[in-house]
């Protein structure tokens, strides 16, 4: 089959839409009547430009789209220009409610008096600083959607625990945050069982250069510093003779870091706050600007999201206090409601309708105590490194114990009348994987065409049972999407009950139905290329793969990988681990990193990763020594370590769902079974630009189609 042109110009629809329409700029403008007016006050520009003011002026515009109450950001750009007159401006203002920012800590504690003095809220993305929670305790007016520091040390020290550390020395910018990293660490290295060597405070530039000589004479294994970018490059150009590692706090995370240190950066890594990945925001992010959110986005994103819920709330409660409306908010016990436009849009409706919604937000759940200012009860944390000039990330870990939820069923209330899609996938999102390549087809969609989507996960098999069996849907789907071969009894069970509704499987099975479709990715081809590439470039003639479990889907990667590499050269060994007997196996990334440290024990330098989530854990097995590439599957997953993921086996996932969306919308929809190969693009090898000349050569595409052609004709 040929799949039509997918995904025009979604970067190009929202350059053109930019922030000129949206009427976003240092003076605000008045583009759509009674619009929520919210005051912004972060940088552009500089070191400490990581909120994504782009990402809110998406946000609006995509709001807008949803219906609802038009919302108008009057941005101030505090890399440039007077904080306090900025804050005093946005402040005065009598159509501004809600100001978001600052940037920094220091900047929070200097303008949030004046700012709360006026009677306006003030909710801060990235001011991190346990001093602010001191500080404002009773001040029901300052908020913040990121965690306090103190939450990041445990991370921090946590994470240098297991990557083997036991002396570290603390270095600390002498100033609010800074301070309060200082206050803080020693207690959290105590429970890490670490060795804190000493704290040294940077007082100005001309420090620097004694401090690193002072730290390379105690000779601690790892650095951590508290500072900002410009101070975080000169320590590390400080650090160079030393064996030390450093590791760099939040606010030490920006491009700067790359762009004035180059190959001086690689191996710098730190923690910073990140997307809840179960949202899949960073993925929606990536697909609309081309790039992995900035550090602060997803918090930015959501104190744009408590403004306009707080404004809804007032429409509900007018004679309500700023505050106590937040408040209200944030306690919602009703249906869970997301970070997304189409979510977010229904919620503030419910909200203005008197609903009470448990709303979520990107960077986690909008979950808070007592105390406003000490931030969110739950964060995200990811641990970074510099690696081939890029960062690359870890998957992201909450802070405390939760429970992902997706987004719940009922709609805002009203019949619906644009088709509604359900996506049923194996697993919650942030497997960097099956589960997030589907929703980054299913995103694509709903930004292209007038659907309501529906999110759920094999968790909610029986929830869904019981809805299609006694067909009681407070929805009706249009279109049901299962991706994974669990699905398979269950599926065709719900199609042959409900003939009305339409349902597209991945990877299950030709049911026979005129309301079922089947896509199948048969990865036979692209693995027997990474077959050869791996024969390829080891250098010990011994090869391996590390499986979720000895399923049919993972058949093909295992044979045509095999074979690809027999046919390279027959001396070489390929081992096949598998992490479990079931699909369990596909979402346990310690086993998964112990197998792949046993075949490193083998002799084994080149591993095919094939076990869905669990990847990550071959990630940081490899990362041990370093000595081990890796080829990823289903997704470009160069990202997970730049240096040492050569290859993906991808299957276009993404375009499955959105063909299937679309064939939906235009009336296109066609029964039976679908096969999506190398020969027709379905599947292929993605080789990392930096690895490109282990990439096979031509005449192995032909030799790789024609193997699987035979093997297509063996299995079929």
């Amino acid at each position: 089959m040929t799949p039509r042109p997918r995904f025009p110009g979604l970067l190009a629809l929202f350059t053109l839409i930019g922030i000129v329409t949206l009427g976003i700029s240092s003076a605000g403008c008045t583009a759509a009547p009674d619009p929520i007016r919210v005051g912004v006050l972060l940088p552009e520009n500089g070191s400490l430009a990581t909120h994504s003011l782009d990402g809110l002026g998406w946000a609006v515009d995509a709001l807008e789209r949803q219906g609802g109450r038009p919302v108008e950001l009057v941005c101030r750009d505090t890399s440039a220009g007077n904080l306090t007159a900025y804050a005093e401006d946005l402040a005065g203002r009598d159509d501004i409610d809600v100001i978001i920012g600052p940037a920094t800590s220091a900047d929070l504690m200097e303008i949030a008096p004046l700012v709360t003095g006026r009677g306006k809220l003030l909710i801060s993305p990235s001011a991190t600083s346990g001093l602010v929670t001191a500080e404002f305790q009773d001040n029901d007016l300052v908020w913040r959607t990121c965690s306090g520091d103190s939450e990041q040390l445990k991370a921090i020290f946590a994470i240098l625990r297991e990557s083997g550390a036991e002396n570290v020395s603390l270095v600390a910018a002498n100033n609010t945050y800074g301070t309060t990293f200082a206050r803080l660490a020693p207690a959290a290295a105590t429970v890490a069982g670490i060795r804190l060597t000493g704290t040294a405070f940077i007082e100005g530039p001309d420090d620097l250069a004694g401090i690193a000589a002072r730290l390379t004479a105690e000779g601690p294994d790892v650095v951590v510093a508290t500072v900002y970018p410009e101070e975080a490059a000169r320590l590390a150009d400080g650090l160079a003779g030393s064996r030390a590692g450093l590791f760099l706090a939040d606010a030490g995370r920006s491009p700067y870091l790359i762009e004035s240190l180059g190959d001086r950066a690689e191996g710098i890594s730190g923690t910073s706050l990140a997307p809840d990945p179960s949202t899949g925001y960073a993925i929606a992010y990536e697909e609309v600007f081309g790039d992995e959110p900035p550090a602060f986005a997803a918090q930015t994103y959501d104190a744009l999201l408590l403004a306009v819920y707080t404004a809804a709330r007032q429409e509900a409660a007018p004679d309500e206090p700023l505050a106590a409306s937040l408040r209200w908010v944030v306690s919602g016990n009703g249906v869970p409601k997301g970070w997304d436009p189409q979510e977010a849009a229904e919620a503030a409706a419910m909200i203005r309708a008197g609903g009470h919604p448990t709303v979520t937000g990107a960077s986690g759940p909008l979950q808070f105590g007592d105390r406003p200012s000490a931030g969110p009860l739950v964060g995200y944390y990811t641990r970074w490194t510099i690696e081939g000039g890029a960062f690359s990330e870890s998957t992201p870990v909450p802070s405390a114990e939760i429970t992902p939820r997706l987004p719940g069923l009922a709609a805002s209330g009203g019949a619906v009348e644009r088709p509604v899609v359900w996506m049923v996938y194996p697993l919650a999102k942030g497997d960097r994987s099956f589960a997030d390549s589907a929703y980054r087809g299913l995103f694509r969609a709903e930004e292209s065409f007038d659907v309501t989507k529906r999110e759920f996960t094999y968790a909610d098999l029986a929830l869904l049972d019981a809805v299609f069996a006694a067909q009681n849907f407070t929805e009706k789907p249009a279109l049901v999407i299962t991706e994974g071969f669990q699905f398979t009894e269950t599926t065709r069970a719900w199609a042959e009950g409900n003939p009305d509704i339409r349902f597209v499987t991945l990877e299950q099975a030709d049911y026979g139905l005129p309301n079922a479709c089947d896509a199948v990715m048969v990865p036979y081809g692209a693995s027997y290329l990474a077959g050869v590439m791996a024969a390829n470039m080891t250098e010990t003639g011994r090869i391996g793969a590390v499986a979720g479990a000895p399923v049919s889907v993972i058949e093909p990667f295992v044979e045509g990988f095999s074979a690809g590499a027999a046919a390279y050269d027959p001396a070489v060994n390929v081992t096949v681990r598998y992490v479990a007997g079931g699909f369990e196996g596909f979402g346990m990334p310690e086993r998964a990193g112990d197998l792949a440290r046993d075949l490193h024990s083998e002799g084994v330098d080149v591993i095919l990763m094939i076990a869905g989530s669990g990847n990550t854990g071959i990630v940081d097995a490899a990362r041990e020594t370093g000595d081990v590439y890796l080829i990823g599957e289903d997704t470009d997953q160069s990202y997970l370590a730049p240096n040492l993921v050569v290859a993906s086996v991808v299957k276009n996932i993404d375009a499955i769902v959105y063909d299937a969306v679309e064939d939906e919308v235009t009336g296109r929809f066609r029964a039976g079974q679908e096969a999506w190969t190398l020969v027709d693009g379905g599947t292929g090898l993605f080789v990392s630009p930096r690895f490109a000349g282990y990439a096979p050569a031509d005449g192995w595409h032909d030799r790789a189609v024609a193997a699987e052609g035979e093997y297509l004709a063996r299995m079929w």
